[in-house]
């Protein structure tokens, strides 16, 4: 196979990868912060806590992708 077309299908398979995990985190710490208060008869604080983490660990999961892109173009560019 072509070199271009491997990096091509490397690179969509790591973005795809970044897009779930963005998700998964979310979705984890979403899930995290409504079982804390349904155990801990909460209204929702966990919730809301546990969201904002699930979204920051999201974007360190896209700046982690991003930072590795650019490093990677940097080499080969």
């Amino acid at each position: 196979m072509n070199d271009n077309i491997k990096d091509f299908l490397r690179t969509l398979g790591e973005g795809s990868s970044v897009g779930i995990s963005f998700v998964m985190a979310i979705f984890i710490g979403v899930v995290m912060g409504l079982l804390l208060d349904k155990w801990l008869n909460t209204s929702h604080w966990f919730f809301f806590i546990f969201l904002f983490f699930g979204i920051a660990a999201g974007f360190r999961n896209l700046m982690h992708f991003s930072n590795k892109m650019n490093r990677k173009n940097g080499k080969n560019g």
